[in-house]
């Protein structure tokens, strides 16, 4: 697998969520352990291309809160152009909150 080729599913799965989507999600609608995933929303996030938030409680006792991610405006924009530019398409929308979406951003 390389880091381009990861870094794109990443970006198209951001590209498709309806909602506010968190890390596990993002490996699923990607195709890409959590290893690989977690390093590019980092870098993503770094480069101001993608907020993050945590579940602001615990849904289930001893389970651990989910950290859910964004694009930015500016971000949006930019991964529209990186993955149209190396893969000519763009993904269809989700409409469905099955990547893990919730509305909203809550207080962590």
């Amino acid at each position: 697998m390389s880091l381009i080729s990861a870094t794109l599913d990443v970006m198209e799965a951001l590209l498709s969520a309806a909602e506010d989507v968190h890390g596990y999600a993002i490996a699923r609608a990607a195709g890409k352990p959590t290893g690989s995933v977690y390093p590019i929303l980092a870098r993503l996030q770094s480069a101001d291309m993608l907020e993050s938030h945590w579940e602001s409680e615990e849904p289930v006792p001893g389970v651990p809160r989910k950290k859910y991610y964004r694009l930015t405006p500016n971000g949006r924009e930019a991964v529209r152009s990186i993955v149209l530019e190396r893969r000519g398409v763009l993904p269809k929308p989700s409409s469905k909150p099955a990547t893990g979406g919730v509305t909203g951003w809550g207080v962590a």
